[in-house]
């Protein structure tokens, strides 16, 4: 698919300006945040401006699952929910960390 590739320019072009448009009335998260994009966490408290260009990021760019997998396993991070009708996060989940794995639940929506 087109997801996370320039293919999506457009969609990231549209969400960078509602992004931008409300800036001002998001507010910090109350617990830590991991984007795919880096592999890295972003604490509970941060500023929203710290994070708010690696949001329009995702779109198009490329998902570093592993990595981002990885670093919420060293930090402590216990367990795991996939929200959707399919269980593809957790298989790859299962190559990455089997205790990880073992502690994903799915969520069916």
């Amino acid at each position: 698919g087109a997801f996370h590739t320039e293919l999506m320019r457009p969609a990231q072009d549209e969400l960078s300006r509602a992004l931008d448009a409300m800036s001002d009335r998001m507010r910090p998260p109350r617990c830590a945040v991991y984007f795919n994009v880096t592999g890295k966490r972003v604490p509970a408290g941060a500023d929203p401006a710290t994070f708010i260009e690696l949001i329009k990021l995702q779109l198009t760019s490329e998902v570093l699952w592993e990595p981002t997998v990885k670093a919420m396993v060293m930090d402590g991070v216990k367990d795991f929910f996939e929200v959707g009708p399919s269980k593809q996060l957790k298989s790859m989940i299962k190559r990455i960390d089997a205790d990880a794995f073992k502690r994903t639940e799915n969520v069916p929506v």
